[in-house]
């Protein structure tokens, strides 16, 4: 959608490559919190069975 709003004004090639380097970052970050949120859980399930829970 913001792509398709920058090329609609004009955007620059330069604002476009630094949008798609944000959304790579964006995605990057969210796929980590998932990936850390998942052994998180992984990590309390395990200490919770080691504690006899």
């Amino acid at each position: 959608m913001m792509q398709m709003m920058m090329a609609t004004l004009g955007g620059t090639s330069a604002a476009r490559g630094a949008q798609q380097q944000y959304a790579l970052m964006a995605r990057k970050a969210v796929g980590f919190a998932i990936v850390t949120s998942g052994l998180a859980v992984i990590a309390a399930q395990a200490l919770q069975h080691a504690l006899g829970g």
